[in-house]
């Protein structure tokens, strides 16, 4: 039987420490970076639920139409039946024909993903002067599918609620 030597135990000792600390911080680091990459996710997908409205109350239909997907099927709480983007185009234009001088405030209420999709519901709370500059609060709860699509998110459908 051949004696271990002590410089030799260590180096071993020295080496499976090292070993095991690499491996536990690689374990225990990853959630970290998940959740600082999920939280990221999410407040792009909120950003772009504020500008979509946003750019709806200016009356910028472009800016509006450039974060919807081209096979868009959504369902406002007040058209009769769901509508495309084509469709979905005219319908913000009757809705919102002019810039509108409105504040807008987004409570969340939840946000999904899975892979490349993105599931939000919010309420949405709108207030908007009249020319007499009485305030006119209005609410709706929003459901969105946001879809990745060459590196960037589009609205693929939605369906809102007017309280």
């Amino acid at each position: 039987m051949k004696d271990i030597s002590v410089p030799g135990t260590i180096l071993l000792v020295t080496i499976i420490a090292v070993f095991m600390l690499c491996f536990y911080s690689q374990v225990y680091s990853a959630p970290t970076d998940r959740d600082n990459g999920r939280a990221m996710k999410e407040e792009e997908i909120w950003a772009l639920e504020g500008a979509y409205f946003t750019n709806l109350y200016k009356a910028d239909y472009e800016g509006v139409l450039a974060l919807v997907h081209s096979q868009f099927l959504g369902w406002p709480g007040a058209a009769p039946q769901p509508i495309n983007k084509e469709e979905s185009a005219r319908f913000m234009k009757q809705l919102i024909p002019k810039p509108a001088p409105c504040t807008l405030k987004i409570e969340r209420a939840g946000i999904l993903f899975l892979g490349e999709v993105a599931l939000t519901q919010y309420t949405i709370h709108v207030n908007c002067s009249d020319t007499a500059g009485a305030g006119k609060i209005e609410s709706s709860r929003i459901t969105h599918t946001w879809v990745k699509e060459g590196g960037r998110w589009k609205l693929l459908g939605g369906m809102s609620y007017d309280k």
